[in-house]
Order: structure tokens, then C-alpha cells, then sequence
């Protein structure tokens, strides 16, 4: 996949989800049917009764993955969420009728288990929202499969907010809502319950949008429009809102189920793309009107165009500056520095290129010996601090020549500069969310024509863009530094057991995405036992990586407890303690414990939360998947686990791994359990020579992989 493809299939959500009303179901979870639907849910399976198994409303929906291809019963979605496992979004598509015909309709489907909501406890709310075409379904799969920022994308899956309203009671009070909810109005679960929904209005929501739905509502229709809203600190959003009626089999109105969407920064990009619509639209009128309009004014607007999509594509500093500077020259100068600061701002990068290929060495020699010369608080700080873009026509004229020498300690990079040609300069700072944190410095020599306001305007412009770029650049480095950082610190040293040998790795993902949740643990516990964890948390980001280590310290405590020595044991005590302390974790888990066996070997019990089999390397070379209950991932709902027992022969190697080492996009998983298994047999004997082995299999470094060799 090239970088421009990657941007695309990185989009939001909501850039590719259609604006109409979404299919809404509730569904028994313990009869596994389908109680209630709104409307446009009964046009997806029309003349379907209620209430009506699960299955037979999904044969009726025709339900299909993207490509029109049967669903296999492992990866339905409505057959996840009979098993009580939320869906956190899967593109499916369904049959249509039509004035055109039969077509395949693409949809996007969300459930989720409803366990606290008043009078629907044992329901699963099921959502199927449009999707505007097949190119956008495939899109927003790519989208959820890759370790996009959740708090920034906040649409997908899970981050969608759900509300439901009791349409029997007066006000319609809203009865549940979903922890999106909660993290997009900053309003708590108590806060919201009894309320109606009109806390979230403010002084500049429109009242027409208002009555609207009110009008809506009073008449039991479903609504969908985008308001302006506020959080719980005061802080507006926009909000794309559609609710849907919700009866009973008899036809009564029982509840009004509300999907709401922090729209903020697709408004502000339409606001954008009208601004700029607009003012190209403007300079289209004026170039008319003049009749002066040039191809150098053409190959400026090519400029922005190219600007915005070159440089929007890459997160990575270094990058974005390089092609800047590529940008910028000869279109707006003859050569160009870039001057950039840390956080301190002090100048810690200097980036430059000439037109004149042969002059490359020559350019590079001078922004090496300008960023030499440049003191603490010199002349580019006290620019940037300055704030505003500077045009200097006569910049080799005497007097900006004198001011020159005091800028640089070494006053051989004056005649440099001279050397390369300066006559017309403009410097640009770039913004930045505080202070500008970069200077481009555009310049031309006495042969070229000297800057104009317009190339100001354009230098201005691309500047804006640039730096808003740069900054989110750089913000994203740090934060997945900072996560990495914290990530590698909370992950053990391995303790040196007897008679066990073990290696472990962990490596980050390379595609771009934040770090996340992946660890391992080696416990050396009381006796002669000992136990082994692998695991994978929920998320990709900081917040991830900090709820792995309260995991792992309960997961250690746990296993410590003598009364508790069984796997399942350990695992349901870590699934209460998640809940009695409010810990918003959901994570996959396999954890062993082996002890000494009374007639030699060892006697290893397992338990798994929806993780990925453990492997064990026979010593005569056999590879085995260890068969083990795999129940709810932990942080779902607590409740017994189950635990299955092994024995394992002296010379045994045990492979524990997360899901990044075998998940390949668009492969079914038990073609990389296969291929990891055939790897396996053929790993060096050692522990070590394993996890190095084994890393080879990842060599696309899409996602986080931990590893975990034990041989006994």
C-alpha cells in the first residue's frame, strides 16, 4: 500500500459514512432473538414477525461481508453478538430492493451488550449504520483494522455514542448511555440517566434544528440532523445526531435509541473547503475582471494544491520539512533554509537546498556552517518570536548587509551567503498551536525577479499549512514516544526460574500507529510453581499502554494468591477487581501455571480471554496448539472462566504470543496460526534463538507483537 493510499484508508469514519438514518435492533440476549426494530430495520428484512431469531432476521437481511460473499459463522457479527461479545464495528453489506433493482446495500455494523441500562438489561443494542458506497465500506474497514487514534477518531467502532430515551415516560428521560457518551459530553453515566437530552443545548444551538426534533419525536418518527452542542466544561461541539423509534411487537412506542457523532472537525473542514472554495473563486473574479491572470498565478494555486496533498501525507518530521523545502524551490526561491527550534526554543535544525543540482555540496557546507554560527537567542528565536513574515527587497544592500554581520558569530558565512546568491528574501515563520516553532527563509538571487506581496500571500499560506503539519507531526512523534517509553518500562525483566529457560520480545508497530496494550509476564510463584501470562489490551495510546501495567500488577497479585492457584480462578479475580475499581480495561488474556509433576515433566493448567492459543514444542519436535476455554475478553462482564490441565515432557518449549504476530489484513487467522505453528517447528532449540526466529513473521509491523519462550 503507498503512503497516499494509507492516508486515504486512515480517513474518519465519519468522511465515508452516509448522512441518512441508521437500522437499529434490540436483541434478547438469553433467547437470542431479535424484540424490537425501527423502521428502517423492518425494510432491511421486510415482512419478518417479531419477535424472531437472531439468525432468521440476518437470512432475511441477506446479510454479506463486503464483497457479497456468505458470512462463516465465526466471523458474523450478529452471531458475536448472540455470544454476548460486542462487535466493535464490522463492514457487512445487505440485500436492498430498489427501482433499480436488487443491489447490495453497504453497511457497517456496531453492537453492544447493554448490562447496566434499566429495563433492557440482557439486550444487546445492534446498529447498522449506511455507508455511502463499496470503495467507502472497504475504507472504513481498513480504517478499523488500522491503529488509528481512537481519541482523535473517536466514530469507529466503540467511540460512537449511543443513548436510550424511554419513550413511555414523560420528557422521554434518557434510561442508558454508553461510555462514548460519557467521553464525548464529559457528562457521567448518573449525571445523564433521568435527564432529557436537552443538557447538551447551549446559548448558540439553533432553536430551529431544535424544534425540529421535537417535532420528530413528539410524532414517534426517527430524526437525523447536526446541532451544535456543549460538553460538561463548556466546550461546543458539533454534533451529528439521528434517533430512531424503537416498538414493541405489539406496534407500541417503547424507546427512542439515539447515535450521536462529534462531527467537530468534519465541520470545520467543510467550513475550510468553503473558505477556500470561496476565495479561489474570488481570485478567479478578480484575475477576470483585471484580465492579468498569468501562468505564474496558475502555478502558485498548483503550489497550495500540491502543498496540501504532499505534505498532509507523511507524519514524520524530518519528512515534511524535506518536502517543503522540495516545494518551495525554484517555485518561490532560487534556495531556501528551514530553521527549526525545540521546545525551548533553541535552533536544534537546519534544512536547505539550492535549484542548481551542482550546487547541492555547496548548499550543504553553508547550512551546516549557519547552523553553527547561530547563538542561543540569536536572530532566528528573535524572529520567530516576533511573530510576523518579513519581505526584504534590497537584502544585499548596504544596510541590511550590517545588520547581517551581527547576526552570525562567524562572519565567513555572510560571504557564503553572498556566494549562493541573495538579493530577495522573505522569512516566514510557520505557526504553531503556542509559538512558532519554524522559520523558512525563501531567497533569490539578483537575476531573478524580487518577491512580490503575492508570493508573501502564497508564502504565507503555504507557511499556515506547513506549520499546522509540522506541529501535528510533531505531536505525534511525542506522543508515541511517550508511549513507547511507558510501554517498554511497564514490561518485565524475565526472573531466573530453575530449570526453566525463557526469552521474551516486544516490538512496536511500524505502520504508524500509536504503541498499545501488548505485554507479557513471567511470575516465579511460591513453591516450586511458576506462572506465564500473555496479553493484549484494548487501544492503541497512551491510555493503553497505561492500563497494560494496572493489569499486570493485578494479574501478579492474583496469581500470588495461594487460594486461588487455578488459571480461571486467577482470571475471574482479576475480571471482579477490574470491576469493583472501576477500571474501563478490556483486554485478551492467556495465563498458565505449571507445577513439577508427581511422575516427572510438568503439569501445566491454562485459561484464556479470548487470546490466541498457546504452542508447545514437543521434544520430538511436534508442534501443538494447546486447546483451552476461550471466554469473554477481560473488562466485558465478570463471571466463571474455565481452565484446562497438560502435561508437558522434560525439554518442552511453550510459545505464547499476541494476535500482531499471525493477523495478516484479509487473511482468514487460521492461515497464520498455521504459518506461525510451521515456523515454530523449525525454531532453533533455544528460547532466545525462538523469539528471533519468529520475529521474521512479521514483516509488515502493522500492529504490536509481544512474545513469550519458556522450555521446561
Amino acid at each position: 500500500m503507498t503512503s497516499d493510499t494509507g492516508s486515504t484508508v486512515a480517513a474518519e469514519l465519519s468522511l465515508v459514512a452516509a448522512t441518512g438514518p441508521a437500522a437499529v435492533l434490540l436483541v434478547d440476549l438469553d433467547a437470542r432473538t431479535v424484540v424490537y426494530t425501527n423502521d428502517v430495520a423492518e425494510q432491511l428484512a421486510p415482512g419478518v414477525g417479531l419477535p424472531v431469531a437472531l439468525d432468521a432476521w440476518s437470512d432475511a437481511a441477506v446479510l454479506r461481508d463486503v464483497a457479497g460473499n456468505p458470512l462463516s459463522e465465526t466471523a458474523h457479527p450478529l452471531s458475536r453478538v448472540a455470544r454476548s461479545s460486542p462487535v466493535e464495528g464490522q463492514a457487512v453489506s445487505a440485500a436492498r430492493l430498489s427501482e433499480l433493482g436488487r443491489q447490495r446495500e453497504p453497511l457497517w455494523v456496531i453492537a453492544l451488550p447493554m448490562l447496566d441500562a434499566p429495563l433492557l438489561q440482557g439486550h444487546a443494542l445492534v446498529v447498522l449504520l449506511p455507508l455511502r458506497d463499496r470503495v467507502s465500506a472497504q475504507a472504513a474497514v481498513s480504517a478499523a483494522r488500522s491503529q488509528a487514534d481512537l481519541r482523535d477518531r473517536a466514530v469507529i467502532a466503540t467511540g460512537l455514542a449511543f443513548t436510550v430515551a424511554d419513550a413511555r415516560a414523560d420528557d422521554l428521560p434518557l434510561v442508558w448511555v454508553n461510555p462514548a457518551f460519557t467521553t464525548t459530553t464529559g457528562y457521567s453515566l448518573a449525571e445523564s440517566v433521568g435527564r432529557n437530552c436537552r443538557f447538551l443545548q447551549g446559548s448558540a444551538t439553533d432553536r430551529a434544528v431544535v424544534a425540529e426534533v421535537g417535532a420528530a419525536l413528539a410524532a414517534g418518527d426517527a430524526v437525523t440532523t447536526t446541532l451544535l452542542n456543549y460538553r460538561k466544561d463548556g466546550t461546543a461541539f458539533w454534533n451529528q445526531l439521528s434517533v430512531s423509534p424503537i416498538h414493541d411487537a405489539d406496534g407500541v412506542l417503547t424507546h427512542f435509541v439515539g447515535i450521536q457523532t462529534d462531527v467537530t472537525h468534519r465541520v470545520a473542514a467543510d467550513h475550510e473547503r468553503d473558505r477556500a472554495l470561496q476565495a479561489e473563486r474570488d481570485a478567479r473574479r478578480a484575475a477576470e475582471e483585471a484580465h492579468r491572470e498569468t501562468e505564474l498565478a496558475r502555478s502558485r494555486l498548483a503550489l497550495l494544491a500540491e502543498a496540501t496533498s504532499r505534505l498532509a501525507v507523511t507524519l514524520d518530521v524530518a519528512e515534511c520539512r524535506q518536502r517543503l523545502v522540495d516545494l518551495v524551490v525554484p517555485a518561490l526561491a532560487d534556495w531556501v533554509v528551514v530553521a527549526s527550534t525545540d521546545a525551548k526554543g533553541v535552533v536544534d535544525h537546519l534544512s536547505g537546498k539550492h535549484r542548481d543540482p551542482e550546487r547541492a555540496p555547496e548548499m550543504e557546507r553553508y547550512v551546516q556552517r549557519l547552523h553553527a554560527s547561530i547563538q542561543p537567542g540569536g536572530w532566528v528565536e528573535r524572529l520567530l518570536a516576533g511573530g510576523g513574515a518579513r519581505r526584504i527587497t534590497d537584502y544585499d544592500g548596504a544596510a541590511n548587509r550590517a545588520q547581517r554581520r551581527s547576526w552570525v558569530s562567524d562572519g565567513s558565512v555572510l560571504a557564503e551567503s553572498e556566494a549562493l546568491g541573495a538579493s530577495s528574501v522573505l522569512m516566514v515563520p510557520l505557526p504553531h498551536r503556542h509559538q512558532p516553532r519554524d522559520l523558512m527563509i525563501l531567497v533569490r538571487r539578483a537575476d531573478s525577479p524580487p518577491h512580490t506581496e503575492e508570493d508573501l500571500g502564497v508564502a504565507l499560506d503555504l507557511g499556515r499549512r506547513a506549520g499546522l503539519i509540522l506541529d501535528n507531526a510533531r505531536l505525534y512523534q511525542e506522543q508515541h514516544r511517550i508511549a513507547e517509553t511507558l510501554q517498554r518500562s511497564l514490561l518485565p525483566e524475565l526472573p531466573v526460574i530453575p530449570g526453566v529457560r525463557a526469552a521474551a520480545r516486544y516490538r512496536a508497530s511500524e505502520s504508524g500507529a500509536e504503541v498499545g496494550g501488548d505485554f507479557y509476564e513471567l511470575v516465579d510463584l511460591p513453591g516450586e510453581a511458576f506462572g506465564l501470562a500473555i496479553g493484549d489490551v484494548v487501544g492503541h495510546d497512551v491510555l493503553a499502554a497505561a492500563a497494560m501495567g494496572h493489569l499486570r500488577g493485578l494479574l501478579r497479585a492474583c496469581a500470588w494468591d495461594t487460594e486461588r492457584t487455578h488459571p480461571h480462578r486467577v482470571l475471574e479475580r482479576v475480571d471482579d477487581l477490574l470491576a469493583a475499581l472501576r477500571i474501563p480495561t478490556l483486554a485478551t488474556l492467556a495465563y498458565a501455571r505449571f507445577e513439577p509433576a508427581p511422575g516427572g515433566g510438568w503439569a501445566m493448567a491454562c485459561s484464556s480471554a479470548g487470546h490466541p492459543p498457546l504452542m508447545v514444542r514437543h521434544p520430538d519436535g511436534r508442534v501443538e496448539p494447546l486447546t483451552s476455554a476461550h471466554d469473554l475478553l477481560l473488562g466485558v462482564q465478570p463471571g466463571p472462566r474455565t481452565s484446562t490441565w497438560h502435561h508437558l515432557e522434560p525439554g518442552s518449549t511453550v510459545l505464547a504470543y499476541t494476535d500482531g504476530l499471525v493477523e495478516r489484513r484479509g487473511e482468514d487467522l487460521s492461515v497464520g496460526l498455521q504459518r506461525l505453528a510451521a515456523a515454530f517447528a523449525g525454531a532453533p532449540a533455544d528460547p532466545e534463538g525462538v523469539c528471533e526466529d519468529l520475529l521474521r513473521l512479521d514483516a509488515d509491523g502493522e500492529d504490536d507483537v509481544a512474545l513469550l519462550v519458556v522450555t521446561v
